[in-house]
């Protein structure tokens, strides 16, 4: 980062719970998570196959608070999904990209604890999050 054309004043790495949060601000962290989060999904990609493939660690990468506004995006959105599993015992989300998959993956799991909560895969390649109840065969 210190080469790069970006300025960038802020890195800060914490490993616990076998994931290493990584936080970079500066005045250029908005160009680093580029226009819909596309470099941030790229820059969480490359860090994420660098430091699992050599330290065995997952990664959470936070750029100027991104993730912090997208999990409060995705509260918002959950609501009525949530009145939806409560009411009909299963659910799922629309195609999110990126990390909104694993917020809402997140977030739902701890909401429904006893049910099976994951990610799926459409036709176009695009993920989403259904909810439904535990197979019982």
């Amino acid at each position: 980062m210190k080469t790069s054309c970006f300025d960038i004043d802020t890195i800060e790495v914490d490993v616990f719970n076998n994931i290493a949060h990584i936080f970079v601000d500066g005045d250029d962290a908005a160009l680093l998570i580029g226009k819909e989060g596309y470099r941030y999904n790229a820059l969480s990609y490359m860090f994420f196959n660098w430091i699992n493939a050599h330290y065995g660690l997952y990664i959470k990468l936070e750029i100027a608070e991104f993730i912090q506004s997208q999990e409060e995006m995705i509260v918002n959105y959950l609501k009525p999904i949530i009145e939806h599993v409560n009411e009909n015992g299963r659910g799922k989300t629309k195609p999110l990209d990126g990390i909104l998959v694993q917020i809402a993956l997140e977030q739902l799991r701890a909401r429904f604890p006893n049910k099976y909560v994951a990610i799926k895969t459409a036709k176009h390649g695009k993920k989403f999050v259904v909810v439904n109840e535990f197979n019982s065969k």
